[in-house]
């Protein structure tokens, strides 16, 4: 994949904007950069936190962009003049996750000291603070959408998660618990990811026993799980990709993306299939800790621990060296058919 260089540590967060024009990344090195996705070029260096960047955050109008850093602050910008609109002072330790609503109106935070907070985002006032977690918070999100389906109590819901195991679901408004969810296993591994869904009606889940599973909200049941990736340490990204339509690659569905600590990236079908693995490093000690899936063109982002640079995958389709016939990148044999039509040829895309 194509590289884009210019941090000098490790890729800790990357998210492109709602409108497929930027590429934001943060890193270790206490900056945040945003990137002209089409042309690879920088557009912009943010330099005001004092320490580690942990995660980026765009409105839902692609019109801020939220900052959280281990200096325990959180910077809201503007986007057309990327100066500071707020400076969101609260936590008490390193703030290790932030999400902004779609219509900009509010900011979730959570962090080291165990709490998620809710701010304002046009007074930068914190509005209320929930204390759902007994360790530290890993992240969390804002649903994406006001809920389709009927039984949901409240429109806007957060999503957190914790090392103490639990994913949480809150109504924004109110800042009511309304779910836990928990494996019903014995041990509850540390939870390094959750997300909302696109459709709403799951919660993307990955925890640091190496597995990464769908939950459905309203009945707090596990109904897709994968593992093979390695996640036992680090707080890897995991995304669902949304549907594309770019010709003549598509997805019919969405996509699970997840970082690895064996500097790969893997991308599993609905169905359980992994189709592909992103070989990000050369180095199996190498922890592929950010991704980042383009909202509407076939391209992923991914950054890592010990490779300052982020590389950008485009889903292209391979060429079978048997019978030269081009496969969509989701196949991992030759689906051409020989013969009478009845069978195909069957070699491996290598």
């Amino acid at each position: 994949g194509t590289k884009l260089m210019g941090h000098s540590r490790a890729i800790t967060c990357l998210e492109f904007s709602p409108d497929g024009q930027f590429l934001a990344s943060g890193s270790a090195d206490c900056t945040v950069k945003i990137w002209n996705f089409k042309s690879g070029k920088l557009h912009k260096s943010l330099e005001e936190h004092t320490a580690g960047i942990n995660a980026v955050a765009w409105g839902g109008k692609s019109g801020a962009l939220c900052t959280a850093s281990d200096d325990g602050r959180i910077f809201v910008y503007n986007v057309k003049t990327w100066k500071i609109r707020h400076k969101l002072l609260g936590h008490q330790k390193p703030v290790f996750c932030v999400d902004m609503s779609n219509d900009e109106s509010l900011i979730v935070s959570g962090g080291m000291d165990n709490k998620v907070r809710i701010w304002s985002s046009r007074s930068g006032r914190c509005e209320k603070i929930l204390p759902g977690h007994v360790k530290p918070v890993t992240a969390v999100a804002f649903n994406p959408e006001p809920p389709s389906s009927k039984g949901y109590p409240a429109d806007k819901l957060i999503v957190s998660s914790g090392y103490d195991g639990l994913c949480r679901i809150w109504e924004t408004e109110t800042g009511h618990l309304l779910k836990t969810i928990i494996s019903n296993d014995s041990v509850h591994p540390a939870v390094g990811n959750a997300d909302f869904a696109p459709n709403n009606l799951f919660v993307l889940i990955s925890t640091h026993d190496g597995r990464v599973s769908l939950w459905d909200i309203k009945s707090s049941e596990c109904k897709w799980q994968a593992e093979g990736h390695q996640n036992s340490r680090y707080c890897t990204s995991s995304k669902i990709w949304p549907i594309f339509k770019e010709k003549p690659v598509s997805n019919k569905q969405p996509l699970i993306v997840c970082g690895s600590e064996d500097g790969k990236v893997y991308i599993w079908h609905q169905d359980k299939t992994l189709l592909a693995r992103l070989q990000h490093s050369d180095s199996k000690e190498d922890v592929v800790l950010a991704v980042a899936c383009h909202p509407s063109e076939a391209y992923v982002a991914t950054g890592s621990l010990n490779k300052p640079g982020i590389r950008l995958w485009k889903t292209t389709l391979w060429t079978c060296a048997s019978c030269g016939f081009q496969n969509t990148p989701w196949q991992q044999s030759c689906r051409a058919k020989v013969g009478d039509q009845k069978k195909v040829c069957g070699k491996p895309r290598r």
